[in-house]
């Protein structure tokens, strides 16, 4: 098993020291007012439909499989640059670069009251040499709900690169993967609102903070901002075959509208006086579509470094505009509630897509204009089981 990392170690500790301070209090502090402000039971909410429990301290254990990574075609033209300056075409060129890891296992915790939540995911099982951790932080009321993540992931990337027209005396290919690990960094925020907030709540499958009594759905809002970076060494051939890039980002921000709805089961009302008794049984099916209406990516390239030669640097960037492009996010989940327990299953997955121009220099002696597309994609399943005091 690994070792936990220093960032593991912070946010567990960052968990524990929200939940058990609070609980030791007697005295009702602004901390504790402002948390109860903020997790008060909706007024909106029907209470035939949506049974809402008081807020409390909530803490669980999970383990994900998780799935992610992003995949790029860079379609370009190389043109020689003569002594005399005039430019002159050399060849055309195909570069395909993939950065996608394992099914990696993670175990987790989060810890939260009433609609917030702080949770940690660290990968355990597979590969030890390379990671996929997740940091995250939720806010959901009846209607409103607002996830930010934080992804960091390593893998060699594979590589497939052409040159020139096949069967020519020009022609010339290359494939392989990268020798040290490359790097897939990406902030993750989502903000969603649902429309029916009289008989529907969306977190009740994915957070247990509210219990749906009888099935219903709503149509939902949706926006997406996703800030991703990739770095690879630049020593690495791949670095030499696109010129020198070594590093690239892309910052998106989609809106889209779609539907969700959630099937319950079984369902028993607590008692009243003792509030014991709760079962339920509920699922969830989510699919909103969105269109991705600022999509810019950036590379930078990296040069040797003059007065080291053992040493890179880092050179100019070049950035372009994407096009407009549909991508979507679908969920689905389950749970069941068992009196102060639940125990959850849910799973989701998000593709998000670039495309464009761009003319980034090629070293010292090549220019290379490049038509550029790519997608992100990632899924992921859990198991959930907490505890509510």
């Amino acid at each position: 098993m690994r070792i936990p990392s220093k960032a593991a170690v912070l946010s567990v500790t960052m968990i524990l020291g929200l939940v058990l301070p609070c609980k030791a209090q007697e005295k009702t502090t602004l901390f504790n007012k402002v948390l109860d402000l903020i997790s008060a039971p909706s007024r909106t909410l029907d209470p035939t439909a949506v049974y809402q429990p008081a807020p409390s301290w909530t803490v669980s254990l999970s383990t994900e499989i998780r799935h992610a990574g992003i995949n790029q075609k860079n379609d370009f033209e190389m043109e020689f640059i003569d002594y005399d300056g005039i430019p002159r075409t050399f060849l055309f060129g195909t570069l395909d670069s993939w950065l996608y890891g394992g099914y990696d296992k993670s175990i987790g915790v989060q810890a939260g009251y009433g609609n917030l939540s702080l949770g940690w995911n660290q990968k355990v099982f597979g590969d030890k040499e390379f990671k996929n951790n997740n940091l995250s932080f939720d806010f959901a009321s009846s209607g409103y709900a607002f996830q930010l993540q934080y992804m960091d992931f390593t893998h060699p990337m594979g590589y497939d690169l052409s040159l020139g027209a096949e069967g020519t005396d020009n022609y010339s290919s290359a494939s392989g993967e990268t020798e040290n690990p490359a790097r897939l960094r990406a902030f993750i925020a989502d903000v969603s609102y649902s429309f029916n907030q009289r008989t529907f709540a969306y977190s009740a499958v994915y957070k247990g903070d509210k219990v749906q009594r009888r099935s219903a759905g709503s149509f939902m809002f949706g926006s997406k901002v996703i800030n991703g970076l990739v770095e690879v060494d630049p020593e690495e051939l791949i670095s030499t075959l696109s010129g020198g890039i070594a590093r690239y980002s892309t910052t998106q921000v989609s809106f889209g509208g779609g539907y969700s709805y959630n099937i319950v089961a079984f369902h028993r009302q607590p008692d009243e006086s003792t509030g014991k008794g709760l079962r339920n049984l509920a699922f969830n099916l989510t699919a909103i579509p969105m269109v991705t209406l600022y999509n810019r990516f950036s590379s930078t390239v990296y040069e040797v470094n003059e007065e080291n030669f053992g040493e890179f640097i880092k050179g100019a960037t070049t950035s372009m505009n994407g096009n407009l492009l549909i991508n979507y996010v679908t969920r689905a989940g389950m749970i069941y509630s068992r009196e102060n327990m639940y125990l959850s299953l849910n799973g989701s997955y998000d593709s998000f897509s670039f495309k464009g121009k761009m003319d980034i220099p090629y070293r010292d002696y090549y220019l290379n204009k490049s038509k550029i597309s790519g997608r992100f994609a990632r899924w992921s399943a859990g198991l959930r089981f907490g505890v509510k005091f």
